[in-house]
């Protein structure tokens, strides 16, 4: 299991988590122009184009003639489901990436290809974080302060490394693990998107099968920053760690 042995990274955390939720709304509402801009709500302007998430998504899932919240603690499990923007809200993690494409779609949008990803990680100035090219350790969720989150919810490392067990619902319910959408306010990109580094791993435009970013307890075995790439599963991959954000084609 590439994605996890391993992955953890021990030490303390400072408290970053601030009025970033509220931040992150405001940088939404001033960055949508509603019907008459460029993207629909929720998505800030990558370039002339393309219009990217402002933060990690959320799922609701059809239950009868309504969409109603879905729990971001469960895998997606056959149910009709489509993405929302979480600004202020803890993102879908347990999801696939052919479950996170189409959920995107079901929106209307769809996974951003990888060059769309890292140009809104890393700005026209090609930053290695989403704030720059200093690393800071309190700007975003990347720094997980227990063992590991895995072996922490179980209280052991042996026999857990599984589908089943990496599943469970309530590995990113114990605390300092997923953050709500722009909890950590400095973790900001140049075009206003929020937690590309860290906080949970994104799903990309990949048939073959790659996530983006790193999440709250890895965010740099497979690279620095925006640069971080995991290519070791296929599109049917999923675990506690995976999220997505969705792009789409400006108005």
């Amino acid at each position: 299991m590439a994605l996890v042995v391993g992955c953890g990274e021990a030490g303390g955390r400072p408290d970053a988590r601030d009025s970033g939720a509220a931040d992150i709304a405001e940088t939404a509402d001033t960055a949508d122009t509603g019907e008459t801009g460029p993207c629909p709500d929720g998505m800030v302007l990558l370039d002339q184009a393309v219009c990217i998430d402002v933060a990690e998504a959320r799922l609701e899932e059809r239950v009868g003639d309504e969409w109603v919240a879905a729990s971001p603690y469960e895998v997606v499990a056959g149910r009709e489901v489509r993405a929302v923007v979480a600004t202020g809200e803890v993102p879908q993690g347990y999801i696939s990436g052919d479950e996170a494409s189409a959920a995107c779609e079901a929106s209307g949008k769809r996974l951003c290809t990888d060059p769309e990803w890292l140009l809104a990680c890393q700005g026209a100035a090609g930053t290695t974080w989403p704030y720059g090219n200093t690393y800071d350790v309190a700007a975003c969720n990347d720094h997980y302060a227990g063992g590991h989150p895995v072996c922490d919810y179980f209280g052991t490392c042996d026999g857990v490394w599984d589908a089943e067990h990496m599943n469970d619902p309530g590995i990113n319910q114990q605390a300092g693990t997923v953050a709500a959408s722009g909890a950590f306010a400095a973790c900001v990109s140049g075009v206003g998107a929020f937690d590309l580094h860290g906080n949970l791993h994104e799903w990309i435009a990949d048939e073959a099968g790659s996530f983006r970013g790193g999440f709250y307890a890895d965010a740099e075995i497979n690279g620095e920053g925006c640069t971080y790439v995991t290519t070791a599963h296929d599109r049917s991959y999923h675990d506690y760690s995976t999220g997505f954000r969705c792009c789409a084609r400006a108005r």
